[in-house]
């Protein structure tokens, strides 16, 4: 056995991937006195039977074994694993990923929870804020760690005898260190030692597999696998799998009409299948293509082969990703050639980067800086009360890698020091608005919207922040894409340490960590879901609110909701899938502005109501029919008054408190009467009837109705 020899062994079935792991181990720093060795696994029949040839070609002491599809970012690999493994001669086993317990039914997959890891799912860069780490250790022990890659110092045969597949080849091997009396670990990672380029997992095998486990290690598993649930499941993945196939059809042909809107149907549902995902990437990029100032589409639209496409499109991801994490490599010059010559184009390395990385500052300098004319850019931030905040939002702001700009300040009639702090400025960019007298945020913002005089209006709060290159990367896409004129960018939530909490937070960081879709899937989302966007990510083309209008003064909770429905109406939107802005988030109650007490749910509920009324009271009937015609009853309304008809029924099915309101008038029109008799079976005694049904859209008292519901089943189940 040689000590000083470290081999990778890589079961490998896709070139482009394998040439990309090894081009990572190559790049790895050596210590003095140690080699290595790469060993390549083809035709394997199953991943432990690759592995334990792997083992037994090479003398290596250490063996690294991994995926092809893993990337080891930590040049210092080598020595940091062997840290690791001298600090404790019974480590047998190290991961970069680990199941903190293993459940009992041997269902893995959402286990892992100890580590660091970047993650590609075929759709984005998975979130991975959940995952634990002990800053105070430089290893964790855990029962069992992922596949992805599992270095070991202690040669141990692979289950090939039982596990003659894909999975659980990872857990099985963490229990035999165990039995053999060896630790199986995680090390703390300060920074991520590796990219797991992995897309969506295959579980065509995954719960036959899974009953392997169970009988063979007893003693550490006892539940049972639903045959009924798998038996569904593998129907879902093979409905799937045909409308991928649909899609690839449709793809080869240049069918993309119809595949744009099969891909963002696709996009809504996210499926589980890694190609759609690609197909659903590839769409938005041609998309964006088409309605760029430059119409310049990717040569891989050209082809007619899914291999050839595929390929292409990865082949670039990869070249992207060396560009951020700062690789030397022959194929960056040539992709800048491809970009200038219009092969690739400027939205499929936006996308590509945004989806495949956390940050995007070295692929943006190298590959999409242009020397430009800044437009003028307004910024408006109302202030209350903030003291403790507002220098850390002008700082983000007037930092800007974008400096065209106004920044116009409204402080709303603050107690506390925040004017003192906000006169200490002399920056020329700002602004200073002080009001005599507190209104609220949407007064002050309006007095913002009336003094902004540039071509695009950036919102933020008092209290949030924008990382440097924010609005350079707004303004770059909306200059590129006249037909859009509003874009919003995903979001880290803080608090007012500025510490990360999204897992804390998880319904606002879910809520504003969007897709990208039509406005008329955007329209029927706010109506029927709420509020789906974050207002300091906000930047607006300014022509677009001289035809919608500002905020209304009247409301106080959905201000913003309001004026998205609005704009929705008249311009495309975009979200930048990159974590721009700091949504902060305070931890002591009553310091947020949106804090929901009672009377501001009770406010919210009513401005709700509204605002949905009046929307859909607003819309035309081409509108109404574009945006909710999988809600009408009647899909083939072909005048006015049905279209009045079927906005009632929709008011009434949402719930909302004006349409009792609709259904009466409707009912006073004979010609009215006459359709909703005919056409939807709907008399005067069904109105009667549906207006016996209880009305409660006030959730402060549905809350309180619900409660004495209780008491009186309690009291009766007591009798």
């Amino acid at each position: 056995m040689n000590q000083h020899k470290i081999a990778f062994i890589i079961c490998a079935n896709n070139a482009l991937y394998y040439d990309e792991c090894v081009r990572y181990i190559n790049d790895l720093n050596i210590p003095e006195g140690l080699c290595t060795d790469i060993i390549c696994i083809q035709e394997a029949d199953s991943m432990t039977q690759g592995y334990n040839a792997g083992m037994q070609a090479s003398d290596a002491k250490y063996k690294v074994y991994l995926h092809q599809d893993t990337f080891i970012l930590n040049r210092n690999f080598i020595k940091d694993m062997l840290q690791v493994f001298s600090s404790d001669i019974s480590i047998g086993l190290l991961g970069v990923l680990g199941i903190p317990q293993l459940p009992s039914d041997v269902n893995c997959h959402l286990c892992k929870k100890v580590g660091n890891i970047i993650k590609y799912d075929g759709h984005t860069i998975m979130d991975t804020d959940f995952l634990l780490q002990r800053q105070d250790q430089n290893w964790q022990e855990v029962e069992a760690i992922d596949g992805l890659l599992m270095a070991t110092q202690y040669d141990i045969p692979w289950r090939e005898d039982f596990l003659d597949g894909w999975d659980f080849y990872d857990i099985s091997q963490s229990l035999e260190m165990k039995r053999h009396g060896y630790k199986v670990v995680v090390p703390y990672q300060k920074e991520t030692w590796c990219y797991h380029n992995c897309g969506c997992p295959n579980l065509q095998k995954y719960d036959y597999y899974r009953k392997k486990m169970l009988l063979e290690y007893p003693e550490v598993f006892n539940g049972t696998v639903d045959w009924e649930i798998v038996r569904h499941e593998v129907e879902n993945a093979q409905k799937i799998e045909d409308l991928k196939n649909e899609m690839l059809k449709l793809l080869t042909q240049h069918q993309y009409k119809t595949l744009i809107e099969s891909a963002e149907k696709a996009r809504e549902k996210n499926f589980l299948n890694t190609e759609l995902r690609e197909i659903s990437n590839l769409m938005e990029i041609y998309g964006l293509e088409k309605t760029n100032i430059r119409p310049i589409h990717s040569e891989w639209f050209e082809y007619t082969d899914w291999l050839q496409i595929k390929e292409y499109y990865n082949w670039v991801r990869f070249v992207v990703l060396r560009i951020e994490y700062g690789y030397e490599d022959e194929r960056i010059a040539e992709i800048k050639e491809l970009i200038k010559n219009g092969r690739v184009s400027r939205d499929a390395i936006r996308k590509i980067s945004a989806v495949s990385l956390k940050d995007t500052y070295k692929v943006y300098e190298q590959l999409l800086k242009e020397e430009w004319e800044e437009p003028l850019v307004s910024v408006i931030i109302p202030v209350h009360n903030a003291e403790d905040v507002i220098e850390n939002t002008l700082d983000s702001v007037l930092n800007q890698s974008y400096q065209n700009m106004e920044v116009i300040i409204v402080d709303d009639a603050s107690t506390d020091s925040s004017r003192e702090k906000i006169e200490a400025y002399e920056d020329s960019r700002l602004k200073k608005i002080f009001l005599e007298t507190n209104h609220h945020v949407c007064y002050s913002g309006n007095i913002g919207f009336e003094n902004a005089t540039g071509k695009y209006i950036a919102l933020i709060g008092h209290d949030d922040c924008w990382r440097a290159d924010k609005l350079e990367k707004q303004i770059s896409f909306l200059e590129e894409h006249p037909s859009y004129g509003l874009t919003f960018t995903w979001v880290n939530i803080i608090d007012e340490n500025g510490e990360n909490k999204n897992v804390e937070n998880d319904i606002f960081y879910k809520t504003f960590r969007n897709d990208n879709f039509k406005k008329e899937y955007w329209n029927r989302r706010l109506i029927v879901k709420g509020n789906s966007f974050c207002a300091p990510s906000a930047c607006i083309r300014s022509d677009i609110l001289k035809r919608t209008g500002i905020y209304r003064y009247a409301l106080v909770q959905l201000q913003d909701y309001d004026l998205w429905l609005r704009i929705l109406r008249e311009t495309e939107v975009y979200t930048i899938q990159e974590k721009l802005t700091y949504y902060r988030r305070f931890t002591q109650a009553g310091k947020n502005v949106s804090d929901m007490n009672e009377k501001a749910k009770a406010r919210d509920y009513h401005e709700k109501q509204w605002i949905q009324e009046t929307y859909v009271k607003n819309l035309s009937s081409e509108e109404f029919t574009q945006i909710f015609n999988d809600d009408m009853k009647n899909k083939n309304v072909c005048d006015e008054k049905e279209i009045l008809c079927e906005k009632a029924f929709f008011l009434w099915n949402m719930g909302n408190c004006f349409a009792e309101k609709w259904f009466i008038e409707l009912l006073e029109d004979m010609e009215c009467q006459k359709i909703l008799e005919e056409k939807y079976n709907f008399k005067l005694t069904d109105f009667y009837e549906m207006n016996t049904e209880p009305m409660l859209f006030d959730q402060t008292i549905v809350g309180i109705v619900k409660q004495q519901q209780l008491i009186i089943r309690n009291y009766a189940n007591e009798e």
